[in-house]
């Protein structure tokens, strides 16, 4: 596919999903609701008449005071076809990932299509660094920080990629992308001169770094929030298993107290032994004391199999709140080269 033909698809697309994303009721809290109207119509019109400057222009104002999906994939087309192909892919990835459930069906098949198009001309990465909080910086522009959990595009050639931490540590990498491939870069964060540590090497299975992005936000901005659904309904499990147990074993213990009674009874009445077939085996009173041992039982082993369910739901209570509550506190990290390998774990336990 030239890259004439890819702008032409891309072009066509995209005008046919734009139209969907003009809404008579945009706000921005920067300007009054006619004038950010205003703005937005007049950047669609400029997308229809293939006014690339004067659309991107124009999206950026409106992007730099909220960061929406309709502008983003504006902005991915516009960018696209000024020839940032690496910037359009971002933005298109953006709005992708960010259309609300209510959209018209068409407009996210429209918007995915475009994005594998875009990918086609682009160079895809996902980056993974050793330490957390290091930004991530691609040609000397700081892209996101660790742990990055979107996919970074880089226009094809020779791309410096790179982790830095406040306190000087610092990692790198530098790759040939080529269009339309995939990588995986292991930015390996060396410490600053002045800290002891472990040399350090920028490492790539199959990687690359990347070229300059534009300042978008990840790609996805759901699924970040924690969520304590599972830890709620765990330790609930766990506190009704705890109550079922508690009951079971009050009804054993009453129903030892009877039995004990009522053997007493029997035993004064036909003497010691008082149950055996030669006494008052087929009595109702030794009826009842059988009865009330055998209730003894169940209700024992329905309370000692309750208090274990009860041990396991805290355990998984426990459990999800590490898995579920805090979804980013743990992550392993692998590399392997010719020199060597090895594996990094962060998180809190």
């Amino acid at each position: 596919m030239t890259s004439r033909f890819c702008s032409l698809r891309l072009a066509g697309l995209l005008a046919l999903s734009l139209p969907v994303l003009i809404a008579a009721d945009r706000a921005y809290a920067q300007e009054s609701v006619k004038d950010a109207n205003a703005q937005y119509r007049k950047a669609f019109d400029a997308l229809a008449q293939k006014k690339w400057p004067e659309a991107r222009r124009l999206l950026l104002a409106l992007w730099g005071q909220s960061h929406t999906w309709d502008v983003a994939a504006g902005l991915g087309q516009a960018e696209f076809l000024l020839e940032n192909r690496a910037a359009g892919a971002t933005y298109t990835a953006f709005a992708v990932a960010n259309v609300p459930p209510r959209e018209n069906t068409k407009t996210v098949e429209r918007l995915r299509a475009a994005l594998n198009e875009m990918r086609e001309a682009v160079g895809t990465v996902r980056v993974v660094v050793n330490k957390d909080g290091a930004e991530i910086v691609v040609e000397q522009q700081v892209v996101g920080s660790s742990p990055l959990t979107r996919e970074i595009y880089l226009n094809p050639g020779r791309r410096l990629l790179e982790a830095r931490l406040a306190n000087g540590g610092h990692g790198q990498q530098t790759l040939e992308v080529q269009a339309g491939k995939s990588y995986r870069v292991a930015l390996i964060v060396e410490p600053p001169p002045s800290e002891p540590g472990p040399s350090s090497r920028a490492v790539s299975s199959n990687s690359a770094p990347t070229s300059a992005m534009p300042p978008a936000p990840p790609a996805d901005q759901r699924g970040t929030s924690r969520t304590w659904t599972p830890v709620f309904i765990t330790g609930g499990l766990a506190l009704a298993a705890a109550a079922v147990g508690t009951g079971f074993a009050i009804d054993a213990q009453s129903a030892k107290n009877d039995g004990e009674k009522a053997l007493s009874n029997a035993e004064a009445e036909f003497g010691s032994n008082p149950c055996t077939p030669a006494k008052g085996g087929g009595s109702e009173l030794c009826q009842s004391v059988n009865e009330l041992q055998d209730r003894r039982k169940s209700s024992n082993t329905a309370a000692t199999a309750s208090f274990i369910a009860g041990g396991v739901f805290a355990l998984a209570a426990v459990g999800s709140y590490f898995l579920w509550a805090k979804p980013s506190s743990t992550r392993l990290d692998a590399w392997l080269v010719p020199s060597g390998g090895g594996f990094h774990v962060t998180g809190s336990f």
